[in-house]
């Protein structure tokens, strides 16, 4: 199974494409970002977002589209801004009759690290030593190394999900 890992942001969208095999050996397929303008448009934003899953979409056709699911309690111009960006990537996955799945934060973590209040930096760890030390931060892109761990993690939650129901 193939599935898509997406962490929701308007400046950084992490992805990750993860295999996993009926016996649960998982492997990393491709991650990166997809990063947009800070100073542009909030609806150009959203575009870049939304055809830029198109192409991977198109480019890798997974089975299941995986998301996190954004809380904030506190900030709510910044859970507005996710929110619109995971409408467009619902949209696009809509758009391809893929699948999606949401996980919450703490649900990935306690998955991920066995601590469902695990700081960001001990996900990054735990997605390096799970996935192996080929998943580090690539030198061509900026260091949002932690967007493209969370949709790793993310991809990887529903892996060890899927495998734990199938046992």
């Amino acid at each position: 199974m193939l599935i898509l890992g997406i962490d929701p942001g308007t400046a950084t969208t992490g992805y990750g494409f993860v295999e996993s095999d009926v016996n649960g050996t998982t492997k990393v397929v491709s991650w990166g970002l997809i990063e947009t303008d800070k100073d542009g448009f909030k609806e150009n934003r959203l575009e870049a977002i939304y055809k830029e899953t198109l192409s991977l979409l198109k480019k890798n056709t997974p089975d299941l589209f995986v998301m996190e699911k954004v809380f904030f309690a506190t900030n709510a111009k910044t859970a507005i801004a996710v929110g619109q960006a995971q409408g467009v990537l619902l949209l696009a996955a809509s758009r391809f009759k893929v699948r999606v799945v949401e996980y919450a934060p703490a649900t990935i973590k306690k998955i991920i690290t066995g601590n469902g209040r695990a700081k960001k930096k001990e996900v990054q760890i735990a997605i390096r030593k799970i996935l192996g030390n080929h998943v580090k931060s690539k030198a061509h892109q900026k260091t949002h190394f932690d967007n493209a761990a969370d949709a790793l993690a993310v991809a990887l939650t529903h892996a060890m999900k899927a495998k734990e129901r199938s046992q």
